[in-house]
């Protein structure tokens, strides 16, 4: 790909929901449904990452997410708008997330993943929405307990506040990398995005009003920090439904069918949605 080329760069802690949208996006890249749909651009180097799980995503089943990728090819994938002619790479620097973790615990990064940001386009940030922001065990009933009956634990980074590593890796990002012109595009994808949905669930049901509410910290870096960041709060289904929900139906339907990206109160399954807002067409 040329240097005139967009990169866009996924970033997420473990299990965040990265390996399923990346799935997902590589089939609806292959299979466009319309002639202005984004599309595939050639293939990258290496795939394998990609094609090893395809067939475990497309019926349905958990992926696993125990593999570092930092000495291997890079998980990427190249596409392009063909009104336009702007070409994309989505790339994936770690399919744990763990080397964003890795910024949080050890203030550093690794220098491949250092200048894979030299020339970057965009960010697409995944948290989830059925996984809390902050630490359960500091509220509730331990906070209640009297002093003396409270057990104290080591501190151990690794189990802070999700949305204080994520904070914290785009000031990494944004101090310590040789980026363009601010701002830079980002998208904020909250992956189970159906389980808001759920009876019961009280969770806002837009976006914005979610990451407002339930990742305040977040929401409020993005908010207060535009000339570095300019955001769009997305909710993404990438497999459409919970493992059950999977296992019991929804795993018979093809993946274009079940997954759904929500923007503001807008629904839709084209979930090449943010990269297009990224590339600006």
């Amino acid at each position: 790909m040329s240097e005139a080329d967009y990169n866009l760069l996924i970033v997420g802690l473990p299990d965040a929901g990265k390996t399923s949208y990346i799935h997902a996006v590589d089939d609806l890249l292959q299979h466009p449904h319309t002639p202005d749909s984004l599309r595939s651009h050639a293939l990258a180097p290496d795939r394998s990452y990609l094609e090893r799980d395809k067939a475990d995503f497309r019926s349905g089943k958990k992926l696993l997410h125990t593999e570092r990728n930092l000495q291997g090819p890079v998980p990427e994938l190249w596409f392009e708008d063909p009104s336009t002619g702007k070409r994309g790479k989505l790339f994936l620097p770690d399919v744990s997330g763990e080397v964003f973790q890795d910024q949080w615990v050890d203030r550093k990064w690794a220098k491949s993943y250092s200048d894979s940001l030299q020339k970057l386009s965009g960010i697409l940030l995944f948290l989830r929405a059925d996984l809390p922001a902050s630490n359960q065990e500091l509220l509730g009933e331990l906070a209640a307990l009297p002093e003396v009956e409270r057990t104290a634990k080591p501190f151990d980074p690794r189990k802070a506040s999700a949305q204080v590593q994520l904070v914290d890796v785009l000031q990494f990002i944004a101090e310590h990398s040789a980026l363009p012109t601010y701002p830079l595009k980002l998208c904020v994808m909250i992956s189970a995005w159906d389980t808001v949905y759920h009876p019961g669930n009280m969770q806002p049901k837009i976006p914005s009003s979610f990451l407002a509410r339930e990742w305040p910290l977040l929401d409020q870096y993005l908010k207060t920090n535009r000339r570095k960041f300019e955001s769009r709060i997305f909710g993404v289904s990438a497999l459409g439904g919970t493992p059950k929900e999977l296992e019991e139906h929804l795993g018979e339907l093809p993946p274009q069918q079940r997954v759904k990206i929500v923007f503001g109160d807008i629904e839709s399954k084209d979930l090449t949605a943010p990269l297009r807002w990224l590339l600006g067409v």
